[in-house]
């Protein structure tokens, strides 16, 4: 019997601090995860990827592209369009959530997030349990 592949999340923040707290946290739900600092770095990689993350996190509030800029990208993308995606924010402000949501966010998180909250919002996601 072969065990399950490990499955994986792309992380996206400027904030580098940040972006290794959510790796840890994903660490503990047993992903494989890669760490992008900018929108832009994110699209070079997926583009020349051969394969796509299981699950996509991404930042609301960056320079240059933002969150809702890659949520809008990821969805138009023929390839990418059903890549489930987590948006999240030290923003909480409602027609930000609503926005991100209505865009193709499948969860919207505000900073800082707790464990409960991800493991919540990454079932939702991925529509299935985890572990």
């Amino acid at each position: 019997m072969q065990a399950n592949p490990v499955p994986s999340v792309f992380i996206v923040d400027d904030d580098h601090e940040m972006a290794r707290a959510v790796k840890m946290l994903f660490r503990l739900l047993r992903f494989d995860g890669s760490v992008f600092h900018s929108a832009r770095e994110l699209a070079s990689h997926m583009l020349a990827a051969p394969s796509l993350p299981d699950l996509l996190v991404v930042d609301m509030s960056m320079p240059e592209v933002n969150g809702m800029d890659v949520v809008k990208w990821i969805r138009s993308s023929k390839r990418f369009k059903n890549l489930p995606i987590i948006v999240l924010s030290a923003e909480i402000h409602p027609e930000l959530v609503n926005d991100a949501i209505a865009a193709g966010a499948n969860a919207y998180l505000f900073k800082p997030v707790l464990l409960e909250d991800l493991e919540a919002a990454v079932k939702r996601a991925l529509g299935k349990t985890l572990h």
